[in-house]
């Protein structure tokens, strides 16, 4: 066996492993120790530099410091397996009051994700990832819209950074794809996943990569408070909203 043929097998193990999580456990943990060597390391650098071209989230008050962009995708899976993706127009963002009281059910306009951004190989090869584990749960569904948050979080000393300001919530999207860009300067940012009758699990995802995809439908989540080590703390998050159409 190749070393390519190999690395393919071990790839395809890792993504059957991961979607047998979720689809037993409505949430799995990816290791970004494993995850970004899928990824080759220039490209991976180029879709984080995005991240210092964010705008400030102004729909979040009381202190929050938030930078975000937005942006949807269609995405196709072809009789190979292979997903396809088409930009769709760009439009605000909302959530059903009931999921998220904090906005009240409002329609947000976040500033766009740019076309060249949306379409970088990488991006689209790490939802390709997230739509091979949500397969597991919907193995006949062959198209998804995919919704793109872009989020950088910020603290200073003596101000908290609040990557989730409405608390325990659930968003309101079949599934959820979680992840760390990079973070410095900062302490906490420890995610909690909440299932009916069991116990919390707390995880901090700290190097790149280092992700969750949840069964939004399922669990509720919430993230605790970033602290800023004694310079301004950086948390930057790329959320994947996954919804069958």
């Amino acid at each position: 066996m190749s070393v390519a043929t190999l690395a393919l097998t071990r790839r395809a193990e890792a993504l059957g492993k991961w979607g047998g999580h979720l689809a037993g456990d409505d949430f799995v943990a990816l290791p970004g120790s494993e995850l970004t060597g899928w990824f080759p390391p220039a490209g991976l650098a180029r879709l984080a530099a995005t991240w210092q071209h964010l705008t400030r989230d102004e729909t979040v008050t009381g202190g929050v410091v938030r930078e975000r962009r937005y942006g949807r995708l269609s995405a196709t899976r072809g009789p190979a397996g292979k997903w396809s993706f088409t930009a769709l127009p760009h439009q605000a963002f909302q959530q059903a009051a009931e999921h998220i009281p904090l906005h009240e059910g409002r329609a947000r306009m976040f500033s766009p994700i740019p076309a060249g951004t949306l379409a970088d190989p990488v991006l689209t090869a790490l939802i390709a990832v997230d739509l091979a584990i949500v397969s597991a749960v919907v193995p006949h569904a062959r198209r998804f819209e995919v919704g793109l948050h872009q989020m950088r979080v910020l603290a200073t000393p003596g101000v908290p950074g609040c990557p989730t300001p409405e608390g325990r919530h659930r968003d309101g999207h079949d599934f959820i794809g979680m992840h760390l860009i990079g973070r410095v300067h900062c302490a906490g940012g420890e995610s909690v996943i909440h299932r009916d009758g069991l116990p919390q699990t707390r995880m901090t995802l700290t190097e790149p990569l280092d992700s969750l995809v949840v069964s939004d439908t399922r669990i509720t989540h919430e993230v605790t408070p970033t602290v800023a080590d004694g310079a301004t703390g950086v948390r930057d998050m790329l959320l994947v909203d996954i919804n069958e159409r």
